[in-house]
């Protein structure tokens, strides 16, 4: 969703900022899906712009955009229309986005029904049947290798700007948060604990495929 050259910034003038507004329209709207928008989904917000290189004009763009998809209610048919219309976006770019939103979704866990079904209601709006969609949004797996470099940092919540040691700590924290012992402790079912073994694998492969990256073991 986002390929084109970020790393050169945006500028007021900038076209592209329309497709930077859009997405975090429905950040903030898919953060508020569940009912509030955590602190996890804040930060993961702000981590995308920092990505992103935004001046201080793009940074108040997607804030606000962010902020008006967190607290109205939005048309999706409307919202849809009046986006594909002044960008005409391609099928692969609104297929990116699907994806951009299924990733920020499970920042703080698996996605939940309500998060799904906001995704699904945009991908049928995007011209996607359901089992498209399905396709776009299905997790993609660290363990599998199917992912890149940047989407393993993006996994722990990093980028890779970070030093060695902050890294590491940030692993071990979210190991600790999300291992399958901790949760059982504390009762979860069957279903969260499948899913807490599946982030645990995949945090772990993330970590050890940065640490190769870098040229350093665990």
């Amino acid at each position: 969703w986002l390929r084109w050259g970020a790393k050169d910034g945006l500028t007021r003038s900038d076209p592209r900022l329309a497709r930077v507004e859009f997405l975090f329209l429905w950040l903030g709207h898919l953060a508020k899906a569940d009912g509030r928008v955590s602190e996890s989904e804040v930060a993961a917000a702000e981590r995308l712009m920092q990505r992103l290189s935004l001046d201080e004009s793009g940074r108040e763009k997607a804030i606000g955009a962010f902020q008006r998809g967190r607290n109205q209610t939005l048309d999706l048919s409307t919202e849809v229309g009046q986006f594909r219309q002044r960008m005409q976006p391609s099928r692969e770019e609104l297929g990116e986005m699907l994806r951009s939103l299924a990733d920020f979704a499970r920042k703080d866990g698996p996605m939940t029904p309500a998060e799904r079904g906001l995704i699904e209601r945009l991908g049928s709006a995007f011209g996607f049947n359901r089992e498209a969609v399905s396709d776009q949004i299905a997790e993609r797996s660290v363990a599998s290798g199917a992912v890149s470099l940047e989407q393993c940092y993006s996994a722990l919540g990093l980028t890779s700007a970070v030093s060695d040691d902050d890294l590491t700590r940030a692993w071990r924290r979210l190991l600790a948060q999300h291992h399958p012992d901790k949760l059982q402790g504390q009762g979860a079912d069957a279903q969260a604990l499948k899913a807490a073994e599946a982030r645990t694998r995949d945090l772990r492969a993330a970590y050890e495929r940065i640490l190769a990256a870098r040229g350093k073991s665990s």
